[in-house]
C-alpha cells in the first residue's frame, strides 16, 4: 500500500479547536485599553475619544468582528487614540487588515489616513514638517483569545478585523520588492517578521533571548491584482488641506519590527495526534527519510522502510476516527536525544510544546510510501524552516526605505542578477533527519479530539501586551456564515495574526551553551496552531 499524503493543509472536514486558554476581558467597541509601556503600567485610552496617551515601548489594540460588511471606518475610528507629542513621532504604526479590509489598506482609501491623522493630530501640530510612516499589510485572519462570560462574537475563534501594533520606528526595517523581483514569476513571497527580544541587564550578558515570528501573507491577486500586499508609506502634512497626504509608498518583500519587552511568556498550541511510535532514523539523506528503526528500544539498527508504520497505522487512525477524506496531513517530529519530553509525559499537548522548545522541529510529510527496490519506502520531508530571510542583507530603516535617494523601487533602476532560484531555495532549507536521529508521526486532530489542560498561560497584567500569532484552523470557515447584527469587539493590548499557509518559529531553547543562549527554528503549517506570547 502506498500512503497517500495531502499536500493541502485543509485535510480534515472537522474544524480544528485550538483555542488558547489566555483569558483576557474583551469589550464592545467603544470601550478598552492598550498598551503604555515606558515601564509603568497602560495607559487606558479607548475610552475617550479625547483621551492622550504617552506612547512607550509598544501600543496595541484589535478589533474583531464576524459582521465586516456591516462596519464602516467610522465605528473603529471613534475610538481611536491622539498620542501625546513628546513622543508620537518617534513611533511608526503596522497595520494588519484581513481580506474583507483589504480596500481599508489600499493607499487611495481614507482609513489609514484618517488613523495616523487622529494619532499624530498633536504632534503634527508642534511639527508639521516631519515625515509619518506607516506599515500595511493583509493577513488572512485574526485569532480570538478565549473570554469570559462569553461574546458577541459566538464561538468563531478566528475573525476579520484589523490589528494596530505601535514601534519605534528605529525598530523597523524593511527591504523594498525590486523591479526584477516584479516581473518575476518565482519571486521571494514578501514576509513579515516580529521579534520580541527580551531585555537581559548586566554586564554578563551574552545575547538576548529572541521569540521571532515569520508570517506568510494573504494571498490578495483578487483583490487588488497583488499575489500579496506588504506595503511601506510615507505621508506628508499639507497645510492648506489640513490633512495627511501620500508622499511615497513602496513593495516591501521583508518587513522586520522588533520590540524589546523585560520578560516573554510563551504558551504553544500544536492539535497533532501521535500515529505510531516514536523510532529512530536508520537511513537518510536531505529530506528523503529512507529508514527507520524496526524496534522501539533505541538499541535497535534493523531497519524497516520509513513508510511502513505509516502504511499499517494510518489506515486504522482514519477508520477509528470515522474521517471520510482520506487524504490526511501529517507531520513528522524530528528530535536529536533518544530522551523526549513527550514520551516521557504520555504523549500530553504540553509536552509536545516542550518538545518543539528544547530543540525538537516539526516537519509536513510531503509524500512517499509504496515503490520497490532503493525507492521503497521513502517519505519527503518539507524541509523549509524559514521564509528566505535568513540575512539582514538589504534591509534598512523604513525613513530609508522610502527616502528620496532610495529610487530603485519606483523608479525602475534594476537591482544586480539574483543568484538562479535553485541557489536561493538551497539557503532556506535544512537536513530534515540524520541517522540517529528520532521521528514520531502525528496527525492533525478534529475538534472533540484535542483536550488539553496543561499548556495555558496566565492571565496578563495591565502593564502587558499579548501576541497570538498562527494557522487557521479551516480556510472555508467563514463560508455560508450569516450573522443578521452588526458584531464589533475592541480587544485591548492584544494584536495578532493568522495565515492560511505557515508561520515560522524562532526561539530560545530551555538549555544554554557554551556561547550563552541556544536558539531553534522551526516551521509550523497545522491548521489550528497557535504561538502566543505575554509581553512585560
Amino acid at each position: 500500500m502506498s500512503v497517500t499524503l495531502a499536500f493541502a493543509p485543509r485535510s480534515l472536514p472537522a474544524r480544528l479547536a485550538v483555542r488558547p486558554d489566555l483569558q483576557r476581558q474583551m469589550l464592545r467597541w467603544g470601550k478598552g485599553s492598550t498598551c503604555s509601556q515606558t515601564r509603568p503600567p497602560l495607559r487606558r485610552w479607548l475610552g475617550s475619544k479625547t483621551s492622550e496617551v504617552d506612547v512607550g515601548q509598544c501600543l496595541a489594540t484589535t478589533w474583531l468582528t464576524t459582521t465586516p460588511e456591516q462596519l464602516t471606518p467610522d465605528d473603529i475610528l471613534s475610538g481611536f487614540p491622539n498620542a501625546a507629542p513628546n513622543s508620537a513621532l518617534e513611533y511608526i504604526p503596522v497595520l494588519l487588515f484581513t481580506p474583507a479590509f483589504a480596500h481599508w489598506a489600499d493607499t487611495q482609501s481614507a482609513f489609514v489616513e484618517q488613523c495616523l491623522s487622529r494619532f499624530y493630530r498633536e504632534a503634527l501640530g508642534r511639527s508639521p514638517e516631519t515625515a509619518i510612516h506607516a506599515i500595511t499589510a493583509i493577513i488572512d485572519r485574526l485569532p480570538r483569545i478565549a473570554q469570559n462570560g462569553g461574546s458577541i462574537l459566538g464561538d468563531e475563534t478566528e475573525c476579520e478585523g484589523v490589528s494596530i501594533l505601535f514601534a519605534r520606528g528605529e525598530n523597523i526595517q524593511g527591504k523594498a520588492v525590486t523591479q526584477r523581483q516584479i516581473r518575476s514569476t518565482e519571486t521571494e513571497k514578501p514576509t513579515l517578521l516580529f521579534s520580541f527580544r527580551e531585555e537581559v541587564g548586566g554586564s554578563n550578558a551574552i545575547r538576548q533571548p529572541v521569540h521571532e515570528i515569520g508570517l506568510q501573507l494573504a494571498n490578495t491577486i483578487f483583490l487588488n491584482g497583488k499575489e500579496n500586499t506588504l506595503l511601506g508609506t510615507r505621508w506628508a502634512y499639507d497645510s492648506s488641506s489640513m490633512r495627511l497626504k501620500l508622499d511615497k509608498s513602496a513593495d516591501l518583500s521583508t518587513c522586520s519590527v522588533t520590540t524589546t519587552p523585560t520578560s516573554i511568556s510563551s504558551s504553544l498550541k500544536l492539535p497533532l495526534h501521535p500515529v505510531g511510535q516514536r523510532r529512530k532514523v536508520i537511513t537518510s539523506m536531505g529530506n528523503i527519510l529512507r529508514q527507520i528503526a524496526k524496534h522501539t528500544d533505541g538499541n535497535s539498527n534493523d531497519p524497516i522502510p520509513a513508510s511502513s508504520e505509516l502504511e499499517k497505522e494510518l489506515p486504522r487512525y482514519i477508520a477509528e476516527n470515522k474521517i471520510t477524506d482520506q487524504r490526511v496531513s501529517v507531520w513528522a517530529l524530528i528530535e536529536t536525544s533518544a530522551e523526549s519530553p513527550y514520551t516521557k509525559s504520555k504523549h500530553s499537548q504540553s509536552s509536545l510544546a516542550s518538545a518543539i522548545q528544547t530543540g525538537a522541529k516539526l516537519h509536513r510529510v510531503m509524500s512517499g510510501g509504496g515503490g520497490w527496490g532503493k525507492k521503497q519506502g521513502l517519505l519527503s520531508l518539507d524541509p523549509e524552516m524559514s521564509f528566505g530571510q535568513s540575512s539582514n542583507e538589504g534591509m534598512k530603516p523604513l525613513s530609508g526605505v522610502l527616502s528620496p535617494e532610495n529610487r530603485s523601487s519606483v523608479y525602475g533602476l534594476t537591482s544586480p542578477p539574483e543568484p538562479p532560484m535553485s541557489m536561493q531555495d538551497l539557503s532556506t532549507l535544512s537536513q530534515a533527519a540524520e541517522p540517529g536521529d528520532y521521528v514520531q508521526f502525528f496527525a492533525s486532530v478534529e475538534e472533540n479530539g484535542l483536550c488539553e489542560e496543561g499548556n495555558s498561560i496566565p492571565e496578563p497584567s495591565e502593564a502587558s501586551l499579548t501576541c497570538s500569532f498562527g494557522v487557521l484552523s479551516d480556510a472555508d470557515s467563514f463560508l455560508g456564515h450569516t450573522v443578521k447584527h452588526k458584531t464589533l469587539t475592541t480587544i485591548p493590548n492584544y494584536f495578532g495574526a493568522l495565515s492560511e499557509k505557515a508561520i515560522t518559529y524562532l526561539h530560545p531553547m530551555d538549555k544554554s551553551g557554551p556561547g550563552g543562549i541556544l536558539e531553534s527554528r522551526t516551521k509550523i503549517d497545522v491548521p489550528g496552531s497557535r504561538v502566543t506570547l505575554v509581553l512585560e
